[in-house]
């Protein structure tokens, strides 16, 4: 994993390569329309949505990371069970009390919005959003 010198640059990079344990394929900034049909799936895309201070103390700094996580896979009649198995998946890698890098302090998810495609072959998507505190 390459490090750079931005602590939010650390972060995000942490937290793509964490989430390759879950499949190989994850894209940073992508959103859902216009996805390229030969992405392998499943895919995990990850989109920084917000940074936004929420306070200072001397020179430190606490920001409060939050990005969508979306689980893409090709809508099959296990289209559900996948989704829901890719899901827990990602919450079970950030449960492990390990930090992303030193400067991530909590994370917290939100509900699994689900969007399930009607016909075999499209796009089904899981959405997570993800909050990240950082101590900068």
């Amino acid at each position: 994993m390459p490090s750079t010198s931005s602590p939010e640059t650390r972060i995000v990079e942490a937290l793509v390569y964490r989430l390759t344990e879950v499949t190989p394929t994850v894209l940073l900034g992508y959103t859902a329309l216009g996805v390229d049909e030969e992405l392998p799936k499943p895919a995990i895309l990850v989109q920084l949505e917000s940074l936004q201070e929420q306070g200072r103390q001397g020179s430190r700094v606490k920001m409060q990371m939050s990005l969508n996580v979306s689980v893409v896979i090709k809508t099959n009649e296990e289209s559900t069970y996948a989704l829901m198995d890719l899901t827990r998946s990602i919450r079970a890698i950030f449960t492990t009390g390990e930090r992303l890098v030193p400067e991530a302090r909590n994370t917290q998810f939100s509900e699994t919005q689900f969007d399930i495609a009607p016909n075999h072959g499209q796009l089904s998507f899981a959405d997570i959003q993800l909050t990240i505190d950082v101590i900068l």
